[in-house]
């Protein structure tokens, strides 16, 4: 963006979309929270209208006013007329014949005052347009409302290395600086107010002091250009700014709803934020008037679902208008919120209801880690916190946050107050995750300590199948099969007992896994098929997807290749639409082993890389996996592979960097021309595609970010470039173009 008379940075396609817009409107209305660049853009745009059209353009800016009554007068003398008065009638008589554009900037300061004059204005002056900032839309016939959003992580970072180099003229973006200079754009939401007044301080801190500070942002961005309004030169006058256009009730929303991170549903809003002030009933109604101020933004995927989101320099400022009892009371009854969405997620992980459960799981991951991240750091809801991990067990694998259970688990697993079911669910967790990332003594420490808790109190047969499960992998990675299976028969009865289908489908996979890992084939091939039984007629797809490829590992132990690569496929297509990390890495790691007894080096090659850059994520090395590692092996050798040759090293480092949807493409055993049809059918970027294929299947920016890892601004410049390159106007359409492209493919 610009200062007041600065050139434009970014915005480029805004402002060439303005220019289209204000060729067919008469009234425009830009709208977005305060310091979101409104003012910048209707400025350039007024310039640029007056270049293309060589018609007068007029600017004022309302926060100069201090009276409404004033406000036609100051039409009246920018537009340079003489009105018999100051009403909006006998204004817009004055300027009858008059052909050009008014920008009235800040319209939020006397909205009232503002709808009726640009009324009157568009109906007595047919060649004059009006171009309006506002918080919010004004309501007159015929407007178009232009939302004005944050920044692009680019046009972010050289906004700051612009305004830098203004006001120290040595600095420049290198690439030293420059990772902090994208971090501290993103922590700051890409809005260009914020990134110029963090820029303001690079006299007297480097981009990485000026991040390292921003716990206190409303105290540090406060350098502001001293021609700039008042509401322009601070963060915190912005903010204010904002506040004061709310009514209390809507300050009493804005501050509880800060509580919430990376966006909430309205039924999250309604249950978090009501009470002591707030009736239940009215939330909705606040929180479109939050809307309609810009303190809320809205996020949809057309369909099924609508949340919202906030700045985070709305929200902090938001958190500070608590006392810190009315904080805590907050994040207690978030926790409790989503305490709940945990229990109905894992009601729906075995069945027909696992990609949605999967999905509304992804959609409020940040809330989730911030209900963890206060429960596990209260005693008095340690427990709750062991709970809610141990309930998303399979949630952990889907998604590859492996890492993140454990870390969770370590902080809370000493919950003094925790049942003993609990206790054992999550220590039996946290042994085998810790077991599966390379660290067997920690895994076995772990789960000893779930034999005592055991020892010393009766836990349900759920628990005690779970644990059985954890013993098995357990044993397996220590070398005693025969040991695993004892236990894995155990766990499969405690399983059905307990009525868990989740678990005894879980155990039953495991069990036929097992049987091959001895050379038990028959058996494997057997309860790997009892397995795909029990799940495919419920629509499980998790396990299942494992099961069928574990039946193509046994199909190629058998050398029957062609068989085991259809199951990998089968599997992959499942894993794949579900989202199903740690699956997709047993699928691509068998059908790299079905390339190498097909002697397809190359492939082979690019397979393995791929499944390691899979593995790597779910925090697993897969060499140091016994089973996964002799397999590797035995393939290698039979077909003359050579992981010293520079051939290898350069097919693997391409699969482990290639992105997801070519990784299916090789996988499928098509080529990239095959998946994607001719460049003027799909004018999208590799990464463009990889992220319309996400957004397809329903993931919210932040979700896209953490798959791919990526900044969530990065994201929305995909995201705003798919929309413009296809023409669409919202995720729906996306999600609609992703399916007919698949449906094309061969």
């Amino acid at each position: 963006m610009t200062s007041r008379h600065g050139d434009l940075v970014g915005r480029r396609q805004e402002l060439a979309d303005l220019r289209s817009t204000l060729g067919s409107a008469r009234l425009v209305t830009l709208t977005g929270p305060g310091g979101i660049g409104k003012t910048t853009l209707a400025r350039a745009a007024a310039a640029d209208h007056g270049r293309a059209r060589r018609e007068e353009t007029w600017v004022l800016d309302l926060a100069d006013l201090v009276d409404a009554d004033l406000l036609g007068h100051s039409v009246a003398g920018v537009i340079g007329v003489q009105a018999r008065g100051a009403s909006a009638d006998e204004v817009a008589a004055a300027v009858a014949d008059r052909a050009g554009l008014l920008v009235l900037d800040g319209c939020e300061a006397m909205l009232d005052a503002a709808v009726s004059l640009v009324a009157a204005l568009l109906a007595a002056a047919p060649r004059l347009r009006v171009l309006a900032t506002s918080h919010q839309q004004l309501g007159v016939t015929g407007e178009v409302v232009v939302p004005v959003g944050p920044l692009p992580a680019e046009d972010a970072q050289a906004l700051f290395a612009t305004r830098a180099a203004t006001a120290l003229p040595s600095f420049r973006l290198t690439d030293d600086n420059a990772v902090a200079i994208a971090r501290l754009c993103e922590a700051l939401d890409g809005v260009p107010l914020a990134v110029e007044l963090a820029a303001a301080r690079i006299l007297v801190l480097s981009p990485q002091g000026i991040l390292e500070r921003l716990d206190d942002r409303q105290r540090l961005l406060v350098k502001g250009a001293r021609d700039a309004p008042a509401r322009q030169r601070s963060l915190r006058a912005s903010l204010e700014a904002s506040h004061e256009l709310c009514t209390p009730d809507e300050q009493l929303l804005w501050a509880r709803l800060s509580v919430f991170t990376g966006g909430f549903p309205l039924e999250a809003a309604e249950e978090v934020c009501a009470g002591d002030g707030l009736d239940a009933g009215d939330v909705l109604d606040l929180v479109d008037g939050l809307l309609d101020k810009s303190v809320l933004t809205r996020e949809d995927d057309g369909a099924s679902y609508v949340r919202f989101r906030m700045l985070d320099s709305l929200r902090e400022y938001a958190r500070e208008t608590l006392t810190e009892d009315q904080v805590q009371a907050a994040r207690a009854r978030h926790l409790a919120w989503y305490a709940d969405l945990v229990g109905t997620a894992a009601a729906g992980f075995f069945g027909p209801g696992q990609a949605t459960s999967y999905r509304t799981l992804r959609r409020e991951h940040a809330n989730l880690r911030e209900a963890l991240r206060y429960a596990v750091a209260d005693p008095r809801h340690a427990a709750q916190a062991l709970e809610i991990v141990a309930a998303l067990e399979p949630w952990w694998a889907v998604t590859g946050r492996v890492s993140e259970a454990r870390h969770w688990l370590a902080r809370a697993c000493d919950a003094a107050d925790a049942r003993p079911d609990t206790r054992v669910r999550a220590l039996a967790l946290a042994g085998w995750t810790a077991t599966l990332q390379g660290d067997p003594d920690a895994g076995r420490s772990l789960l000893e300590k779930a034999d005592a808790v055991v020892a010393e109190h009766p836990v349900d047969d759920a628990t005690r199948g779970r644990l059985l499960v954890a013993r098995s992998l357990e044993a397996s990675w220590r070398g005693a099969p025969d040991e695993a299976l004892v236990s894995l028969e155990q766990a499969v009865a405690a399983a059905h007992a307990s009525g868990d289908r989740m678990l005894e489908v879980t155990a039953v996979l495991v069990l036929g896994l097992s049987h091959a890992f001895v050379g038990d084939l028959d058996r494997a091939g057997v309860t790997l098929q009892a397995c795909v039984d029990l799940t495919e007629p419920v629509g499980e797809v998790h396990v299942r997807s494992y099961a069928l490829s574990a039946l193509g590992m046994l199909a190629l132990l058998r050398a029957d290749a062609d068989t085991a690569a259809d199951l990998e496929r089968r599997a992959l297509v499942m894993s794949a639409e579900l989202g199903d990390r740690s699956a997709t890495a047993f699928v691509l790691e068998v059908l790299a082993w079905v390339a190498a007894a097909e002697r397809r080096t190359e492939r082979a090659a690019t397979l393995l890389g791929a499944a390691d850059a899979h593995w790597r994520h779910l925090g697993v090395d897969p060499d140091a996996v016994p089973y996964l590692s002799a397999n590797r092996r035995l393939s290698e050798e039979r077909a003359g592979i050579d992981r010293g040759t520079p051939a290898f090293r350069t097919a693997f480092a391409r699969g482990a960097a290639l992105p997801e949807d070519e990784v299916l493409a090789l996988a499928l055993d098509r080529t990239v021309e095959a998946t994607t049809p001719a460049e003027e059918q799909v004018p999208l970027t590799r990464r463009e595609l990889e992220v319309a294929q996400l957004v397809g299947r329903g993931l919210s920016n932040r979700e896209v970010a953490e798959e791919l890892f990526i900044s969530q601004r990065t994201v929305e410049t995909h995201v705003d470039n798919i929309l413009r390159k296809l023409g669409f106007g919202s995720r729906t359409q996306v999600a609609a173009w992703v399916v007919e492209l698949a449906a094309r493919r061969p």
